[in-house]
Parts: structure tokens; C-alpha cells; sequence
């Protein structure tokens, strides 16, 4: 049983996140952290009450918790609804690509709000669509950078790639810390639907100005990746 690790901040999406869970993946133990007055009402779960910080130091905190009872988790963002294949199918790739890839690192969903690389809406093959879907959804793929909104990692990956203090990026820091002990990561063929940015919003602006600081002192290697020269 891989547990499912979620962090909020108001809590606006969890009553039907939460009910997608008991429905489509009754099995799956959650740990839950946010404010009190948001998490307290939920039970069958592993609370953790604290107030917001940060999309990286809320998640770290929950996911570390988890990993001391278990090899791995899914991380899952607090805007997500399951669908009735989303949680076996991600795990059904993993133990595909294991008997490939021993060093996965993330092994992310798909969705309809996220990076270009992870949305169905991206046509990255440039196909027709046939039977509501791409074909190209029926496969999994590497990539360099996921964003875990619904996504699995394993204990010992995750001890390499920790999410940085931030908003924005933490996923990239994550990935690339990864990548750089020699992690894979890929983008599953399983499918959540997500709101997405209802967690830090939709200021571009002030989300990468908020971010740079920490990336500059941190992990300088990686501030023209990001950002530019």
C-alpha cells in the first residue's frame, strides 16, 4: 500500500479530493497537513496541523512523515480529483518502468493544468485526436522535470531530492538534485484532473522574484536554467 501526501492551505478543494480517494482508491492511507481548522474534521488519516509556509517546507514535512512508515508515497496537490484508474495505473507504471530502470526518481500523472510536458492538452506528437484521447496518452515517457501534483516517489530517491524552501521551482530543484544522483524521471500514463493554482496563485511575476533569492545562494548551478543569464 503506497500512502497519498497532501499539504493545503485553505482547504477549498479537499472535501472532494478526499472523497475521490475513499472512492477510487480505498486502500491508500492519507496523511494530511494544514491548518487546524482545515484538517481537523477529516478522520482515517494521519494529521499534521500546521499553519501554511511554503509549497516546499509544507510538503517536505508531510512527505517526510510518511517516509518513515513506508518506501514510497504519491505526493497529490490539495486541487486534484482521482479518477477510477488514476491511482492503480500510476502505480502499474512504476512497477513497469522498476523492471527497466532501477533508479526512478518521480513518476508523475498526467493532467488538464500543469507543465507542457505532463498536460493533455499539449499535443507534443502532434496527432489526431481518436476516441476522446491522444494515443500518445497511452504511453510513459522520460523527461527532465515533472511537477508532482499527482505523483510517486520512493524513500530513497526522495532523500536526494528534497523540495527547496520556495513556491515556484521547488519541483525543478527537486528533480534536478535528482538527476544529478542519478534518477530517472517520467510522465505516467495515468490521469488526475486538477484545478491548479489555487495553492500561490497566478502571479508569474512576483512567484519567480520570490524564488530567486534562495535558488542564487543554494543551487547556483541551476539560476540560468531558470531564469536566464
Amino acid at each position: 500500500m503506497i500512502p497519498i501526501c497532501i499539504a493545503t492551505v485553505h482547504g477549498k478543494g479537499l472535501p472532494v479530493l478526499i472523497e475521490s480517494i475513499r472512492q477510487y482508491a480505498p486502500e491508500a492511507f492519507i496523511y494530511l497537513r494544514g491548518p487546524a481548522d482545515v484538517v481537523s474534521r477529516y478522520e482515517n488519516a494521519r494529521i499534521i496541523v500546521g499553519e501554511p509556509r511554503n509549497f516546499g517546507e509544507d510538503y517536505n514535512e508531510v512527505i517526510d512523515d510518511a517516509l518513515k512508515y513506508h518506501t514510497a508515497c504519491i505526493v497529490c496537490n490539495d486541487d486534484v480529483v482521482l479518477t477510477p484508474t488514476s491511482y492503480a495505473r500510476l502505480l502499474e507504471d512504476v512497477a513497469t518502468i522498476r523492471e527497466l530502470e532501477p533508479s526512478v526518481g518521480w513518476v508523475a500523472s498526467r493532467c488538464d493544468a500543469s507543465r507542457a510536458v505532463q498536460n493533455i492538452r499539449f499535443n507534443r506528437e502532434n496527432e489526431k485526436i481518436d476516441m476522446m484521447k491522444f494515443h500518445a496518452e497511452n504511453y510513459i515517457f522520460p523527461t527532465d522535470v515533472v511537477s508532482p501534483i499527482f505523483a510517486y516517489v520512493s524513500r530513497d530517491a526522495w532523500n536526494h531530492g528534497r523540495f527547496g524552501p520556495l513556491n515556484w521551482y521547488s519541483d525543478d530543484v527537486s528533480c534536478l538534485d535528482m538527476s544529478a544522483k542519478g534518477y530517472s524521471h517520467y510522465v505516467s500514463t495515468s490521469y488526475v484532473h486538477h484545478v491548479g493554482s489555487q495553492t500561490v496563485g497566478l502571479d508569474a511575476q512576483k512567484l519567480v522574484l520570490e524564488a530567486l533569492p534562495w535558488i542564487q545562494e543554494n543551487r547556483p548551478q541551476y539560476v540560468e536554467q531558470f531564469f536566464g543569464s
